[in-house]
């Protein structure tokens, strides 16, 4: 099923803790984490953004390529763009550096989209995921208003009410590890994803 929504990945970031090379374009096993992204993300949604600080490095990708309209630099940031130039109300947003997305997880998450909320957002052991959630458009002046004051923290612009956690316990069901969350940030993070990827392939 592919969902009217926008699929925006972030990949604006400094790449400071894993040097040698963009983390999207790092590889896992034979393929790029960009490509496991994009390959999924070009299944579910009618859209795919994804928000870069230099995109003629992503020259040649089937995709919207967009920067910061407000050149803070960081997630915050990069939301804000990625929300501004979606085409549709709602965009399911994730790291660059998540090489394994699910199907199943973002499929729940989706679908657990109402009308009234602004944020639908997972929990996790170590409390929520704001960098593998759905935003509605109607973030984007919210955003901005902490832009403008540098509260760059994603969570600080969430208005309660207008926020739907999915429960940890449901998302295990779909996804026991919680790896959908799994982020490279270190050489060490690389080392431990190829070791769950080669585990992956010889189940």
């Amino acid at each position: 099923m592919i969902f009217d929504y926008t699929g925006v990945i972030l990949a604006g970031g400094k790449n400071s803790r894993l040097p040698g090379g963009k983390k999207a374009f790092r590889k896992i096993g034979d393929e790029m984490i960009l490509e496991t992204i994009y390959e999924l993300f070009s299944s579910l949604f009618k859209e795919v953004i994804i928000v870069v600080n230099e995109p003629r490095e992503f020259a040649g990708w089937d995709m919207t390529v967009v920067t910061d309209i407000i050149p803070a630099k960081c997630a915050l940031a990069g939301l804000h763009a990625g929300l501004f130039y979606a085409s549709y109300p709602y965009a399911y947003v994730t790291a660059c550096d998540t090489p394994f997305v699910k199907r199943s997880v973002i499929e729940y998450i989706v679908s657990s989209i109402r009308p009234g909320y602004e944020v639908i957002i997972p929990q996790t052991d170590d409390g929520v995921e704001p960098l593998s959630a759905v935003y509605s458009k109607d973030c984007i002046p919210l955003i901005e208003e902490n832009l403008k004051k540098n509260i760059f923290m994603i969570k600080k612009f969430f208005r309660k009410k207008k926020v739907k956690e999915i429960p940890v316990d449901k998302l295990k069901m779909l996804d026991p590890q919680m790896q959908f969350i799994f982020n490279v940030n270190t050489p060490k993070d690389l080392e431990k994803a190829e070791t769950i990827a080669n585990q992956q392939e010889n189940k």
